[in-house]
């Protein structure tokens, strides 16, 4: 990642931040909708996954500003 500019960095991790939280939206729907552990599952994962697209971002930003300094 470090051979990846800010622009580059901040486009990879919105995406996984986007398509993380689109699933979770979705599992969510469906273990509200019916009974089942496999949905809850999922979405624990996929709101993992979507704080890891998060915490990127703001890895990114907090980074960016301490070597414009």
């Amino acid at each position: 990642m470090r051979k990846f500019s800010f622009g580059t960095r901040m486009i990879y991790f919105s995406l996984i931040t986007a398509i993380s939280l689109t699933f979770f939206v979705l599992q969510l729907y469906i273990a509200m909708e019916r009974e089942g552990g496999g949905a809850i599952f999922l979405s624990v994962l996929w709101g993992i996954m979507t704080l890891f697209g998060v915490g990127g971002i703001i890895f990114t930003l907090l980074t960016r500003n301490r070597t414009k300094k």
